[in-house]
């Protein structure tokens, strides 16, 4: 059978499809509502595609499928063989390896903020973050702000002289006192206040009734990059630690398919008949199917941050929350 014959033969119902090349090998893992319309897509009207479509269809000697009950189904099988495989043609899932952390080692004396590319100890971290070189920018526009030490190693420099660092080197400030800032630094990270921009929007006003508005121009940017930063955090902490979603979607005239998701991640899911599931209390359900489950599953520890989970965890909350298909509550 040719390809084209054996693309005739597929469903036009929800699944994922492995594209592979001359040796077996898949190119390319995609999901789709309807398999055969999306894959019969990319061999019309192929000028219309981009360049790397184009390049990618010309290698395409074998397309296995995978059925699944629902669209949100084929997105987590995508996820999770796009994490697996990983074929040359996919960027979806990719993200991760760009993410970077804020860390605080509150372990040592005079603890100070790195930028670090993974979580390797107990510290403090926040994030991941995906905004690149700006988080280097954002740790220095920290740092000069509380004039935190940006050494690893406390020795004497030039910075205190120039009033740029609180001097715990030179013992002119006590640990308790450096430690409230970390503190503040701490809320801020976590959601809990906005110390920073407070401090921030102080010195621009100052700045402009001096007339300095060069200066002032430039810490306007700095606040702009602090808000990105908190926004990002919040989305995170939004996501991963608030929200409990029960999730449900129509597979046919009798099913709805039905997902369990805490701290951003599904953790359960099942086929119910629609008249029995419409019975039910949705918050009590919900946390009866929770109680059911392994809590060493489901529990924090290891959830919050780990770079391809957040990935992962912002895609299916996006899916979720934008589909006209699906229902859902928040608890």
């Amino acid at each position: 059978m040719n390809l084209k014959d054996k693309i005739n033969t597929f469903p036009k119902t929800p699944g994922v499809y492995v594209m592979k090349d001359k040796n077996g090998e898949p190119i390319y893992v995609g999901k789709s509502k309807t398999l055969q319309s999306r894959i019969k897509s990319y061999f019309i009207n192929s000028k219309a595609h981009s360049r790397k479509i184009q390049r990618m269809v010309k290698g395409i000697y074998d397309i296995d499928i995978i059925n699944t009950d629902t669209e949100l189904d084929a997105l987590l099988l995508e996820c999770k063989m796009i994490k697996e495989i990983k074929p040359i043609y996919n960027k979806l899932m990719k993200n991760h390896e760009n993410y970077l952390y804020l860390k605080i080692n509150n372990s040592i004396k005079y603890p100070y903020l790195e930028v670090v590319n993974e979580m390797i100890d107990n510290s403090l971290y926040f994030g991941p973050y995906a905004i690149g070189k700006k988080l280097y920018d954002i740790k220095d526009i920290i740092n000069q702000t509380y004039k935190l030490r940006g050494c690893k190693r406390m020795k004497k420099c030039i910075k205190y002289d120039l009033s740029q660092c609180l001097g715990p080197c030179r013992n002119v400030i006590d640990e308790q006192d450096y430690q409230k800032k970390i503190n503040e630094i701490i809320s801020d990270l976590k959601g809990y206040s906005k110390n920073i921009l407070t401090n921030l929007e102080d010195c621009m006003k100052s700045e402009i009734n001096l007339l300095n508005f060069e200066k002032a121009s430039e810490l306007k940017g700095n606040i702009d990059m602090i808000n990105t930063l908190f926004n990002k955090q919040n989305i995170i902490n939004e996501t991963i630690y608030k929200e409990n979603i029960l999730a449900w979607i129509k597979i046919n005239c009798e099913y709805y398919k039905i997902y369990i998701i805490k701290n951003g991640k599904l953790v359960d899911c099942e086929v119910l008949k629609i008249k029995q599931f419409e019975k039910l209390e949705k918050k009590d359900y919900f946390f009866y199917k929770l109680n059911l489950l392994d809590q060493k599953k489901i529990s924090n520890k290891g959830i919050a941050n780990e770079k391809y989970d957040l990935d992962f965890i912002i895609i299916i909350n996006s899916y979720i929350k934008h589909s006209k298909e699906i229902m859902y509550v928040v608890f």
